[in-house]
């Protein structure tokens, strides 16, 4: 391995350790994890992706900004959520092959840790276990979206 992927890898294995979604993995499991994540960086301005897009892979925000948005009937762009350091976006992604359901926008300049489905697949294929154990965090981290979603609707009602 050369001295720049030492660097980067060594990079990101310190990074899952500063994210919740990864608080219940061993250091072991996350070692084992960061060799399928790659880190890319992104300015401010930015799409990550747009509605309709076929997606692939998930996100960690390592630093930086992104905001979720959607667009109304009249063309008129809505921000539905905004997430910052530690959190995970696009995790539909990983489940299905549907098109992205909204726009990902970087607001500031961001570091993302990025997985793809291939990837995903690959560790489940390869450590059964810990890609068992990465699917309950993403399950996880979408109930709380639903719950949270669910207490919304509930205000409006």
């Amino acid at each position: 391995m050369n001295q720049e992927k030492s660097t980067s890898f060594t990079r990101i294995k310190h990074m899952l350790s500063e994210i919740p979604f990864f608080e219940d993995f061993t250091k072991t499991e996350m070692d084992a994890f960061s060799r399928y994540l790659s880190l890319r960086f992104f300015p401010a301005h930015t799409a990550i992706f747009e509605r309709g897009d076929i997606g692939d892979y998930l996100f960690f925000v390592m630093a930086g900004m992104v905001e979720v948005r959607i667009e109304a009937s009249d063309l008129k762009q809505f921000i539905i959520a905004s997430f910052g350091p530690g959190s995970c976006v696009g995790e539909m992604s990983i489940m299905d092959n549907y098109p992205r359901s909204a726009t990902v926008f970087v607001t500031e300049p961001s570091e993302l840790l990025m997985i793809s489905r291939a990837r995903f697949e690959t560790i489940c294929d390869d450590h059964p276990k810990l890609g068992l154990k990465f699917l309950r965090g993403v399950a996880r981290n979408l109930s709380m979206r639903l719950r949270k979603t669910n207490g919304r609707f509930a205000d409006i009602a």
